[in-house]
């Protein structure tokens, strides 16, 4: 009887903890339907700066403010550092991933890769 409650009670718990992640809305039936919001996908919407080797391939152009994540498909360690002293810097490891704000004045802001003198990029916030 124990273990007949303790699995009801974990499943009455994952399902609201799944609702808690999603959106809600309403027909006009007053109907709500629930939709479950995957973690990889809120991440696959942000602007991504990919390196791949020792390239950086960058978004069109970024919101100020908004988040860019960094995906390094490489096999060393690289950084994404501002140009100007103390704007961003990240450093992500082989094969990782890491994020920044973007700078919340529109320009375009060079970077580089602390480890290769020779990776540069721009990063155009607007």
């Amino acid at each position: 009887m124990k273990r007949v409650c303790a699995v009801t009670a974990a499943i009455f718990l994952s399902t609201f903890a799944l609702v808690g992640c999603g959106d809600t809305t309403s027909d006009s039936a007053g109907m709500q339907t629930v939709s479950i919001v995957e973690a990889d996908s809120v991440a696959a919407a942000a602007p991504t700066i990919i390196i791949n080797g020792f390239e950086y391939q960058t978004p069109t152009t970024v919101e100020p403010g908004q988040v860019v994540a960094i995906r390094n498909n490489g096999s060393v360690n690289h950084s994404v550092t501002s140009d100007m002293s103390g704007l961003f810097s990240v450093t992500v490891g082989a094969n990782g991933s890491g994020s920044f704000k973007a700078p919340t004045q529109a320009g375009t802001y060079a970077f580089h890769c602390i480890y290769h003198p020779s990776m540069h990029g721009t990063l155009k916030v607007k």
